[in-house]
């Protein structure tokens, strides 16, 4: 063997030591280093995070499930929220039963104070109407129903237009007009005439809840309920594109607060007129009105306009 081969041998055997001496340094350096840095078990939230409101019912059963809402790894003790969730025992407890306070970033770590428990006191509407009301439910459409405007505890009127047939009973003094051509009355059948009549049939009536919300109790905390179901897969409390929302009730639909006669005059308007709501402020005093027919529609007699010499 040359000179030269046997210097590039000694060569390649001292690189190699020097390489290995490097490594086995660095392998000691990342054991000290690791020795004095405890790890403990975390649980992050998944891909696009935890919307608020989510129950933790639904992440606890995704992740036994083997889902990603929830996702469990390892984080140095230093780095960790001093109340962070760190077994799935103690994951479950925290969130059973529990919704999310607020919205969890992708990749956040999981903690108890991020939880709170759903309070919903359910009072049932039959406690919130006075002694002797009743309660009925009226449906309109968006127009005549002030657009969908109508919450829970505010105050309505009713305006009924409805056909209302006379008997056409000669008066002293009243003008005589002919019938339509080719409407002769038959010889000993009465003859009537139809008219149109619009007019309030009830004002001030009390909403006791507009679809299924419900007007809040007077001098007590509003109640409401959360929906656990929202954001569980989205990670966010709007529901994603295409995605049904739910319906809790028509905004036109409308629960009143009435007295008995009230409801009987409600129900024979729906059954035989056309009804129109308007919404009044919370000062509103009843009004008195007369109606309108296409006598006064335009603020004057009607057929005195037209037939000047009628009645003479």
């Amino acid at each position: 063997m040359g000179r030269r081969a046997i210097v590039l041998l000694v060569a390649l055997i001292l690189a190699g030591l020097a390489a290995w001496a490097v490594w086995n340094f660095m392998q000691n350096v990342r054991g000290e280093a690791e020795a004095g840095q405890e790890q403990v078990t975390v649980y992050r939230a998944g891909i696009g995070g935890i919307a608020e409101g989510t129950a933790g019912a639904i992440l606890v059963s995704d992740y036994d499930a083997g889902g990603t809402l929830i996702e469990q790894g390892v984080d140095e003790v230093e780095d960790t929220p001093l109340d962070a969730i760190q077994s799935d025992e103690e994951l479950r407890q925290v969130l059973s039963g529990r919704v999310a306070a607020g919205p969890i970033s992708e990749r956040g770590v999981l903690t108890r104070s991020q939880w709170t428990e759903i309070s919903v006191d359910v009072i049932p509407l039959s406690e919130q109407i006075a002694s002797g009301n009743q309660a009925i439910t009226i449906s309109t459409s968006e127009i005549q129903g002030v657009n969908g405007f109508v919450e829970a505890g505010d105050r309505i009127n009713m305006i009924i237009t409805v056909d209302i047939e006379f008997d056409l009973i000669p008066i002293e003094g009243a003008p005589t007009l002919p019938p339509p051509e080719g409407e002769e009355p038959a010889e000993g059948e009465e003859e009537t005439v139809t008219v149109t009549y619009t007019r309030y049939v009830l004002q001030g009536l009390n909403v006791l809840a507009a679809g299924r919300d419900v007007r809040p109790e007077e001098d007590g905390d509003e109640t409401g309920e959360i929906d656990a179901s929202a954001g569980a897969e989205t990670g966010t409390d709007v529901p994603a594109e295409g995605e049904p929302t739910e319906e809790t009730g028509n905004s036109t639909v409308f629960t009143l607060e009435v007295t008995p006669d009230q409801a009987e005059r409600i129900v024979y308007s729906f059954e035989n007129g056309s009804i129109w709501l308007t919404l009044v402020p919370g000062d509103f005093v009843e009004i008195e009105s007369d109606g309108v027919t296409i006598d006064n529609l335009f603020g004057g007699d009607l057929v005195e306009t037209i037939f000047p010499d009628a009645s003479n």
